[in-house]
């Protein structure tokens, strides 16, 4: 049997909040493991059906955001400052991120998607983002 380590309370209260926003985002406590976290998910029934979309760890906002947010953390900081979100995403089409960008009905459409996504990983006006560079770290392994 394996003895699972509780978070202790000084250990949660030490987290930064740009911590605290990625582990929200991974729906996992740091001193959680993801083998900890799949066997805790597995039910022993079958759960009662409650309706409604399937609920996805990232949304389409949360990816074109952070896609965009990977394409600029490479530009100088000269140019990432007068970077607008219509110039990433025309340099995003020309990149293989899976048609996130590609065929896209409108523009707008796009654009408010990107500005939820950039709300929701904390990305300020300079593209600059701590929860985003958290994510780099384990983006390969949480993707759904």
């Amino acid at each position: 049997m394996s003895v699972r380590k509780p978070l202790g309370l000084l250990q949660y209260l030490a987290l930064s909040e740009e911590e605290l926003d990625f582990y929200k985002l991974v729906g996992r406590l740091p001193s959680e493991t993801l083998a900890e976290q799949t066997a805790k998910n597995k039910p022993m029934e079958r759960p009662k059906s409650k309706g409604g979309r399937p609920k996805l760890k990232f949304q389409i906002n949360e990816k074109r955001a952070y896609y965009l947010w990977s394409i600029a953390k490479d530009l100088p900081e000269s140019e990432r400052v007068k970077i607008t979100n219509r110039k990433l995403i025309e340099i995003a089409k020309t990149k293989p991120f899976r048609g996130f960008f590609q065929n896209t009905t409108s523009q707008s459409t796009v654009e408010q998607s990107i500005s939820r996504g950039k709300k929701a990983l904390k990305i300020d006006k300079h593209w600059n983002s701590k929860v985003c560079v958290l994510l780099e770290k384990e983006f390969h392994k949480l993707q759904s």
